[in-house]
C-alpha cells in the first residue's frame, strides 16, 4: 500500500525548518537575557526561574523539529518514507523522538507557572514559600519526562511516521491496509494507548490546569476590582482614600500578572491542541488528514517565539510609555540584549534634560529603577517601578530631621534624604 504522495511528505518535513527556527530565536532570546543578564535580578524570581526551564526543554525540541529533514531517515535507510532530501537514518529518528517526548515538560512548566501565578494571587503564598518546594518540581519533570523518553528508545516506540519521527508502528505503513506489510515493532492497534501514556495524556492534564487555575485568577481579579467599585462609592475621609488606593495598587497589579498567565497558556493551547484533536480524532473515529498533520507541524514547534512575545510584552510597554520616540525594533533589541533597558532610558532622558553630569555629581543616583522583563511591581514604587516616583535622588550620608529612610551604602547602615535633583519630575 503506498504512503502519502511526496510533496505532502516534503510539505510536512519542511514547513518546520522555518517555524522550528522561529520558535529557535524565540527561546534563545529569552535564554539569553536570562543568563547573560539577568543572573543577579530575573533568576531571583520564580516564575523567571520557571520559564527559564521551559525555554531550554523548547530550545531542543525545536532544534530537533527545525531540522526534520537531517533526522528522517534517507532513501535506502531502513524506514526510509522516501522523503526528499532526507538525509538520517533510524538511529537519528530515534533521537528525533527521544527530544520530542522531552519536550512535553514545555507543557508541564506552562503548569507550573499558572499555578505559581494562582498561589500567588488567590492563595497569597509568597515566593520564598514557593522556592522552598520549587526544585522538587524541576526534578520530577526532568526524572518523569527524560524517564520516558529514554524507555521510549529502548523499547523501540520511536519510528519514522509522517511528517517527523514519533511514536508510530514499524515499519511505516504497516498492517495500514490490504497488501501492507506485517508489523516488525508495534502494530497500528497498540499505537493510539501507547500514545495517550506516553504523550497524550500528558497534554490533556495540562490543558485542565492552565484552565482552571486562569479561570480561578480571573474570577479573584474580577472579584477584587468589584469590592474596590463598591468602596470607591463609599469613600468618606483621607484615611479611607489611602487604603483604597493601596487596593487599586493590588487589584492592577492582579490584572498584569493574571494577562500575562492568560497570553503564557494561549501560547501553549494554540502549539499544542492540535496534536490532541488530530489524536483523539485518530484513535476514536481512525480520522486521518494531511491537513491536521500541516497544522500540526505549523504549530508546535512554535511556542518559543510565540513565549517571547510574551515574555518582552510589559517591559515593551514600558519602554514605549516612557520614551515614546524609541522605535520598535530598538525597543526589541533593549529588551533582550540591555542588562536594565529602563534604567537605561530613564537615565537618558534625565542627562539630556539636566545641566550637570553625573561626573559633576558622584552622590546622584537612579532610584526608579525599573526590572527589564516581566516583572510585576510587588514591594513598594520606586524600587520597583512606580512612574510617578522621582527620577532621581541625593544621597546624602548624614542623620538630621529630614531623613526618612534607611538604607544600605556597602555593608554600613547609613540614613539618606531623598531630594529631586530638578523641579519637576514625570510623572
Amino acid at each position: 500500500m503506498s504512503g502519502p504522495p511526496t510533496w505532502q511528505l516534503a510539505t510536512a518535513v519542511y514547513i518546520p525548518l522555518l517555524t522550528g527556527n522561529l520558535s529557535v530565536v524565540g527561546s534563545g532570546l529569552i535564554i539569553y537575557s536570562m543568563l547573560v543578564h539577568g543572573r543577579r535580578t530575573k533568576l531571583r524570581k520564580p516564575h523567571h526561574r520557571i520559564l527559564l526551564a521551559m525555554s531550554i526543554y523548547d530550545l531542543f525540541y525545536s532544534l530537533v523539529k527545525a531540522f526534520t529533514f537531517l533526522l528522517t531517515p534517507a532513501e535506502g535507510q531502513p524506514g526510509s518514507m522516501g522523503v526528499p532530501g532526507a538525509m538520517g537514518n533510524l538511529a537519528t529518528c530515534r533521537l528525533q523522538g527521544f527530544f520530542i517526548e522531552t519536550a512535553h515538560a514545555t507543557g508541564a512548566y506552562n503548569s507550573l507557572l499558572s499555578i505559581y501565578f494562582w498561589l500567588s494571587i488567590c492563595r497569597g503564598v509568597k515566593n520564598d514559600t514557593f522556592t522552598k518546594y520549587e526544585p522538587i518540581a524541576h526534578i520530577l519533570i526532568f526524572v518523569v519526562f527524560v524517564g520516558f523518553a529514554i524507555a521510549g528508545v529502548v523499547i523501540e516506540l520511536f519510528n519514522p511516521a509522517f511528517g517527523f519521527c514519533f511514536i508510530a508502528s514499524y515499519p511505516p505503513g504497516c498492517e495500514s491496509g490490504p497488501g501492507a506489510p506485517v508489523c516488525e515493532r508495534w502494530p497500528p492497534r497498540t499505537m493510539g494507548l501507547m500514545y495517550e501514556i506516553f504523550a497524550q495524556m500528558w497534554v490533556q492534564a495540562y490543558i485542565v490546569i492552565v484552565v482552571v487555575t486562569n479561570a480561578a485568577i480571573w474570577y479573584k481579579v474580577h472579584t477584587q476590582e468589584k469590592v474596590i467599585r463598591s468602596i470607591n462609592q463609599r469613600v468618606l475621609s483621607n484615611t479611607m482614600e489611602a487604603g483604597l488606593a493601596q487596593k487599586k495598587k493590588e487589584a492592577s497589579r492582579e490584572r498584569m500578572v493574571a494577562v500575562q498567565s492568560t497570553l503564557y497558556v494561549t501560547a501553549f493551547i494554540a502549539c499544542w491542541s492540535g496534536p490532541t484533536a488530530f489524536h483523539l480524532a485518530d484513535w476514536i473515529a481512525g480520522f486521518k488528514s494531511f491537513w491536521a498533520v500541516l497544522v500540526i507541524v505549523i504549530f508546535t514547534p512554535l511556542q518559543g517565539f510565540f513565549n517571547a512575545f510574551v515574555f518582552a510584552r510589559p517591559t515593551y510597554i514600558r519602554l514605549r510609555r516612557a520614551k515614546p520616540e524609541l522605535g520598535r525594533l530598538q525597543t526589541v533589541k533593549m529588551i533582550f540584549f540591555t542588562p536594565d533597558p529602563m534604567t537605561a532610558v530613564k537615565s537618558s532622558a534625565v542627562s539630556s534634560r539636566s545641566p550637570f553630569s553625573f561626573a559633576d555629581m558622584p552622590s546622584i543616583r537612579p532610584t526608579n529603577r525599573l526590572v527589564d522583563d516581566d516583572s510585576f511591581v510587588e514591594d513598594g514604587d520606586a524600587a520597583n517601578g512606580d512612574l510617578s516616583a522621582p527620577d532621581y535622588i541625593a544621597v546624602e550620608e548624614k542623620n538630621d530631621e529630614y531623613a526618612n529612610e534607611d538604607t544600605t551604602l556597602g555593608t554600613t547602615a547609613k540614613k539618606v534624604i531623598f531630594k529631586e535633583c530638578q523641579s519637576s519630575s514625570d510623572e
